[in-house]
């Protein structure tokens, strides 16, 4: 691979890792999460896509591949190993503070529940945020803790654990769940066609847009593909319902597809 290309995939890498920072940092994922998510992706692929002959990747070539030591490669392929679907990330710091809070006995109440700390008590605040490890300031933590409605200040310099997870968007399992798999759905047809060199071959995708756009129409643009796309999509809907395997006999094979229109624009780059 030539730099130009590289520097050319890293800088698509940025482009599109962006959006995606910003909708983790947004709902309380961190860098170290996001992280270890990564890791198991790569280590995943790297396993089921270059093995020879239906195996496995070997460990050497998969840590030569994914950049990982082969103690972290065999960490993590057993970890995966019980299940596919799902990973289990090292939680970030806020959302560690939470669960300390909701399970350390030494921060808990008589009553089960977390007690209310103060800031330099024994056993307080300072004491729980030690306990997670690290090098950020408390006042840090509480900070977006508080921001985050999981933590109120009850009477002065006494502090209150109302939430047991750290979601600051406080968004929902289903908007999560559907912003991965439109995510997953977009990168794996653009990975596709991009092994395809048989235009043919390749999966519907394509984008239409212009930069001189006068902003004054951009609401009327939007109604355009908010009715358009929606007719569109329930036709093609109809014809999916239409179309679906009948009856459990198991004889039909079947397989998932669909199409996905999304609408996009710049307007806020534009006026910083």
């Amino acid at each position: 691979m030539t730099t130009t290309v590289r520097e050319t995939l890293l800088g698509a890498c940025h482009a599109f890792m962006q959006p995606i920072a910003r909708f983790l940092l947004r709902n309380g994922i961190g860098y170290r999460e996001f992280s270890e998510v990564a890791k198991t992706a790569f280590v995943r692929v790297a396993t089921d896509d270059y093995g020879v002959r239906g195996r496995p990747t070997n460990i050497s070539r998969t840590a030569v591949m994914t950049g990982l030591t082969r103690k972290e490669v065999t960490r993590i392929r057993r970890q995966d190993a019980d299940n596919k679907e799902k990973t289990h990330p090292r939680l970030g710091r806020p959302a560690q503070l939470l669960e300390l809070w909701h399970h350390d006995d030494d921060f808990m109440g008589e009553d089960g529940l977390p007690r209310v700390l103060s800031m330099e008590e024994p056993l307080g605040f300072r004491d729980l945020v030690k306990r997670c490890g690290g090098d950020v300031p408390p006042g840090a933590i509480l900070t977006e803790l508080k921001n985050a409605g999981a933590v109120k200040e009850v009477s002065e310099g006494m502090f209150q654990c109302v939430k047991r997870y750290f979601n600051p968007s406080g968004i929902d399992p289903y908007m999560a769940n559907r912003y991965g798999e439109v995510m997953h759905d977009l990168a794996a047809t653009l990975h596709f066609n991009s092994v395809h060199p048989d235009e043919s071959a390749r999966k519907f995708e394509y984008r239409v847009w212009n930069d001189q756009v006068d902003m004054r129409h951009l609401a009327k643009f939007h109604s355009l593909v908010r009715d358009h796309g929606t007719n569109l999509l329930e036709f093609l809907d109809d014809w999916l319902a239409s179309h679906q395997a009948k009856g459990e006999d198991g004889k039909s094979k079947t397989v998932r597809c669909g199409l996905g229109i999304y609408f996009f624009s710049d307007e806020a780059r534009k006026r910083k």
